[in-house]
């Protein structure tokens, strides 16, 4: 036993530390993102004050604490840089959350197979063992602790998937949350198992934790609640502990955003909700959905969706309905709320392919003989091709920070007092240019357009503030070129230079880099 002890320990370790050391080697020079750069500043300003600060000033609350302890450490070890510092912080819960789909997909899939005994064959304990096929080239179908095999090939997979690569390497809230997820599915699975209240009690609280880290994650709890269902017969008794877990996670969420709710109340929090300018959910089958699978074939090809398929089915047939369902579930609660989202994106659809990742675990563990020649191959080929098409992406912003270098480019062509005109690399402007911004309506309406002339930027040159606009901010946000006519109209530009800088809107695993531009506002004679 210790021996096995000793394997397995070493093992784990070994994938925890391969998973860490890839995505540190691909870690991010910069913040790539806005949201990495806000997180950093955010978390900062936490440990820097003793006051939490809110990520975007409304959310995010837990993952700025732990973005603020990753600070705290990395200080006692000379790191200052803060995005540096969530950087990390990305690069290791994306190392422990291929542990703990580990431990998750362990969890689901042990006792499906694994013994070598031939049937009617006693075991060393003379207990009869069940029978089996285990010929060259067949699949295990019953036994005992196969479940380590499956959740090793799912796990390796995750470990090499290069979407979750891509959001281990800078700084946001989306390893940490999966993180949250799988811990609140463990404590759910031991649950079961031991029916103990405290494993509840930590399952509820971890999904709170998810919840408290990145709010729109907390619908992780639809397919917690499937698996909670399908763990015992439906009583009364066990209603009311779903209500009492429910609660508990409800709570602790409550508990990250009281002090934002007892200074401001919930009226920011509605307005967020509300503003035009925010992600919205468009509907189960909106015009969005249609290129959210097409990236998840992009990233899985068809022969991994098929592979995930099969998965599937394998489990129906050797009876892990529980499994089956759970992970069916997760897979399409989460795929239709973020497929459908307005501000859609691969990265945010990382957290709902891991069940296509644990089914295709489930198929290539239980593979034998030439087949597990057949799984292992797969493994290798997969997770080179999928490294070979992030990699230019990863080994670029490893290397470079665009953002970085376009503020501080624009620094030394404005003057100190001078005002920017930016929208979404705002918060790259002030911070690395030193410069004060402001954003220009992202508004439809031609009459509102005007009052943001008249009101604000008249006002400005009249006083003789020198105030430029970048071309992200001229082009952006304006299908109907309300804002950029109107500002051609009444004001000139002048030409000032351009400069190579990153999009990260829609780049995820692939390299959009153009030349930023950069024109001085002035009023007409």
């Amino acid at each position: 036993m210790s021996m096995f002890l000793n394997k397995r320990t070493a093992i784990l370790t070994a994938l925890f530390l391969g998973a860490f050391f890839l995505r540190f080697s691909f870690i991010s020079k910069g913040p790539f993102h806005c949201d990495a750069l806000d997180l950093a500043l955010c978390s900062q300003a936490t440990l820097d004050t003793g006051r939490l600060h809110y990520e975007h000033g409304t959310g995010y609350p837990l993952t700025v604490i732990v973005g603020a302890l990753f600070i705290f450490v990395c200080r006692l070890f000379g790191a200052s840089d803060p995005v540096f510092c969530v950087n990390l912080m990305s690069a290791v819960t994306g190392a422990a959350g291929v542990l703990l789909f580990f431990f998750v997909a362990e969890k689901l899939f042990e006792g499906s197979a694994g013994v070598s005994f031939p049937a009617g064959r006693e075991d060393s304990r003379g207990a009869s063992s069940p029978s089996i096929l285990f010929q060259e080239g067949t699949l295990e179908w019953n036994g005992r602790n196969s479940g380590f095999h499956k959740a090793m090939f799912a796990a390796v997979l995750l470990l090499f998937f290069s979407p979750h690569i891509l959001i281990s390497t800078f700084g946001k809230s989306l390893t940490l949350s999966i993180c949250l997820c799988l811990a609140a599915t463990i404590c759910l699975l031991r649950f079961g198992q031991s029916e103990k209240p405290r494993d509840l009690v930590l399952s509820g609280i971890f999904l709170g934790l998810c919840a408290a880290a990145r709010l729109s994650d907390g619908l992780f709890a639809l397919p917690l609640s499937v698996l909670y269902f399908s763990l015992g017969r439906l009583s009364w008794p066990r209603i009311r502990a779903f209500g009492g877990f429910a609660a508990l996670a409800f709570l602790t969420t409550v508990v990250f955003y009281l002090p934002f709710l007892l200074e401001r109340g919930v009226a920011p929090l509605i307005y967020v909700l509300r503003a035009p300018q925010e992600a919205k959910f468009l509907g189960l089958f909106s015009f969005i959905l249609p290129v959210s699978l097409r990236w998840l074939v992009y990233f899985f090809n068809w022969g991994g969706v098929g592979l995930a398929l099969l998965g599937w089915g394998f489990m129906v047939i050797k009876r892990h309905a529980r499994a089956a369902a759970f992970l069916g579930a997760w897979f399409l609660v989460l795929s239709f709320f973020y497929g459908n989202v307005s501000s859609a994106g691969p990265r945010y659809l990382v957290i709902a392919w891991l069940p296509l990742l644990a089914a295709q675990g489930f198929l290539l563990g239980s593979a034998r003989g030439r087949l597990f020649i057949f799984s292992f191959l797969w493994v290798v080929l997969t997770s080179l091709a999928g490294l070979d098409r992030s990699l230019p992406a990863l080994e670029f912003r490893h290397r470079y920070a665009l953002q970085v270098d376009f503020g501080r480019w624009v620094a030394s062509r404005t003057p100190s007092d001078a005002l920017v005109l930016a929208i979404d690399e705002d918060i790259f402007i002030r911070t690395y240019a030193g410069r004060e911004t402001l954003r220009p309506p992202i508004t439809d309406d031609p009459l509102a357009m005007e009052r943001f002339f008249d009101e604000q930027l008249d006002p400005l040159l009249k006083a003789g503030r020198p105030v430029y606009i970048i071309s992200t901010c001229l082009y952006s946000y304006d299908e109907k070129r309300i804002f950029r006519n109107g500002l051609k109209r009444r004001y000139e530009l002048d030409f000032v230079g351009r400069k190579l800088n990153e999009d990260w809107h829609h780049a995820f695993s692939r390299l959009d880099i153009f030349k930023e531009g950069l024109f001085r506002i002035r009023r007409r004679p």
